[in-house]
């Protein structure tokens, strides 16, 4: 069994925050900086559909990545190598030897991006959540991911209360999930945990920051098992050198 754990490193070391702000800066005009970047929704740099994506809340598993900056981050990362130098580069300095008996790592191949703007949700809506308050309870095990998959959850900006993330601290806790504990992170700290197996959940951010994070999902090499399964997003399948890579 995998503990969660919020763990402190050096942020200073890792470019995340300056790489994104300079690529939405030559991206959008009336760009401010991560934290605000949903004020671009009153401007008039956005097409039409891209800003009545956010008017409503999206289909868990099927809309919740059509965001614009998502769409960008990935199109960024695609052509653009420096932000998965770094993501490398903090796998093996910062992640890696927290696992000190194993010579390998397998880490998912390109890292999710959230996009949790004021008022929205950045993961959608399941036809099995209860209340309307509560979006997108799940375990990633519901989808076919590796049992042996810890996560990781890495803040580009603060994350906080509503703009966070809600998970159950253990597995089957039978919880209320009103009572699961809120992910506050800073920027110099990361979540590891075991994500696969505990319920996590988010709500309408009624804050006044949009929430910017990364995550990802690792295994330690002598853990791993090759698997028929494929992502339910992306439909790749999860294995060394298509949703994995080794380090």
């Amino acid at each position: 069994m995998y503990d969660n754990l919020i763990i402190e490193y050096n942020n200073y070391n890792y470019n995340f925050y300056s790489y994104l702000t300079e690529h939405y800066k030559i991206k959008y005009t009336n760009f401010l900086d991560l934290e605000n970047i949903h004020t671009l929704l009153i401007s008039n740099e956005l097409t039409f559909e891209n800003k009545n994506y956010y008017k409503e809340i999206p289909i868990f598993g099927k809309t919740d990545r059509n965001s614009v900056f998502v769409n960008d981050f990935y199109n960024f990362i695609d052509t653009d190598y420096t932000f998965l130098y770094e993501y490398i580069h903090f796998i093996k300095n910062v992640i890696k030897p927290l696992f000190p008996l194993e010579d390998k790592l397998v880490i998912q191949k390109t890292p999710n991006i959230r996009f949790h703007l004021p008022g929205c949700s950045n993961i959608g809506k399941r036809a099995t959540d209860k209340y309307d308050d509560i979006i997108g309870l799940h375990y990633d095990g519901e989808f076919g991911h590796p049992e042996e998959e810890i996560n990781i959850v890495l803040p580009i900006t603060d994350m906080f209360d509503s703009n966070s993330i809600y998970y159950e601290e253990y597995p089957n806790s039978n919880m209320d999930v009103y009572n699961y504990s809120c992910m506050n992170l800073k920027k110099n700290n990361f979540f590891m945990g075991y994500l696969n197996k505990c319920k996590h959940y988010n709500k309408i951010n009624n804050t006044e920051q949009t929430r910017v994070s990364l995550d990802f999902r690792i295994i330690p090499y002598s853990k791993f098992k090759n698997s028929i399964n494929t992502s339910a997003t992306s439909n790749v399948k999860f294995d060394i050198g298509n949703y994995y890579m080794m380090i």
